[in-house]
């Protein structure tokens, strides 16, 4: 599921502004939100192509990270 980078994570910390964080693809960019989902799951992240228009919205992700967790079990 390889999307020609760069990416870009947007998440809220509570500031103003969200924050973002560029990725080379988006294979890259889903393993961080994995990694750090314990943290980004309250921050409504979302994933966007380099014109930053909206891949895969908050609500998709969470429910990738459900179905990883079931998988797991």
């Amino acid at each position: 599921m390889t999307t020609q980078g760069p990416v870009h994570l947007r998440w809220r910390t509570g500031s103003a502004a969200p924050e973002t964080e560029t990725f080379p693809d988006l294979d890259a960019a889903l393993d961080a939100v994995e990694a750090r989902w314990e943290t980004l799951q309250h921050q409504a992240p979302q994933i966007l192509d380099a014109r930053r228009i909206l891949l895969i919205s908050t609500e998709q992700l969470q429910a990738a990270m459900v179905e990883d967790d079931d998988a797991g079990s």
